[in-house]
């Protein structure tokens, strides 16, 4: 695939060869640790059909992705050491980035979810256990993002740290990783950062130098959620970058993340789209509640599903 670099005015994402590329993105969080080969198949196939350009996926997921097994049980990590990948479970990701690719799709690829990295054990989706999930630090960071880079320096992947958690106290451990993933891949792939909720990667990291673009989350907390004032605040910063909404409201959550207090429906979703791309974004993303976390009835859902 062309790999895909900023434009000359620093406002849109364009392919190497000057084409526009807009970033539409469904939100596919858990495809590496749920889906087999046949069903991200299916699931591909069918993204691609309906016109996105990229799939959100995380290769450490956020629902027990150092503890449970993929569908050919294997484990991201041995030993639950970043510095040590599990190479077997990474060729399931292979498939799947490389399936992608093929049907015209980039994989957004998030290296792990943010609460391997940040946890104060207060989060909605408190894990049921005391545990915490925090497995990396600086060192072992950035050997994990080196060895990402390396395995997808040639595919058609952008790379986002972050996973919906703070990055205050952490920021050191994403630098790491980021300088991992800019020595693995020669700096082929573009680099941002999913937030938390109601907050913009241009925060803590506007100025970094590895980030390429802003991507703000608006989150599921309320309806109308005005998203284009954060598209404006993240478009006014300088120097200028790219900006887009990459987890507005998901269709079939709970408003809050409380199923009283209604759901999302697609014209929420709708909204949330024209208010980021005419506020100013260089893209936007859909999620769906069941979709995000490839719900089936063998699975206990992390959050209310809506319809199946």
């Amino acid at each position: 695939m062309k790999q895909l670099r900023i434009s000359d005015n620093r406002r849109y994402i364009v392919t190497d060869d000057g084409r526009p590329f807009f970033y539409l993105a469904d939100t596919a969080w858990e495809i590496f640790h749920r889906l087999d080969e046949a069903a991200a198949q299916r699931y591909l196939c069918n993204r691609a059909g309906k016109g996105f350009t990229v799939i959100q996926a995380v290769a450490i997921s956020e629902i027990n992705g150092i503890g449970a097994p993929n569908p050919y049980g294997h484990l991201p990590l041995v030993d639950r050491d970043p510095a040590r990948p599990n190479n077997v479970y990474f060729r399931h990701v292979d498939y799947v980035v490389d399936l992608a690719n093929s049907l015209g799709l980039y994989v957004a690829l998030l290296p792990t979810w943010g609460h391997h990295v940040y946890w104060d054990g207060g989060h909605v989706f408190a894990l049921k256990t005391n545990e915490s999930p925090v497995i990396f630090n600086q060192a072992n960071a950035r050997l994990y993002g080196e060895f990402l880079g390396r395995r997808y320096r040639d595919k058609g992947v952008i790379w986002v740290l972050g996973g919906d958690r703070p990055a205050t106290g952490v920021e050191p451990v994403w630098r790491a990783m980021a300088e991992g993933m800019r020595a693995g891949d020669g700096g082929t792939h573009l680099i941002t950062f999913h937030p938390y909720g109601g907050k913009s990667s241009g925060e803590p990291f506007h100025a970094e130098p590895w980030l390429d673009f802003n991507m703000n989350q608006s989150g599921h907390g309320r309806r109308f959620n005005d998203n284009y004032r954060m598209i404006e605040t993240d478009y006014n910063r300088t120097p200028a970058k790219p900006v887009l909404d990459g987890e507005p409201c998901y269709e079939g959550i709970g408003v809050a993340f409380n199923g009283l207090n209604g759901t999302f429906t697609d014209y929420d979703c709708r909204i949330a789209a024209w208010w980021s791309v005419f506020g100013g974004s260089c893209g936007h993303t859909y999620g769906c509640s069941a979709i995000w976390q490839m719900w089936e009835p063998k699975h206990e859902p992390l959050i209310h599903s809506g319809t199946p």
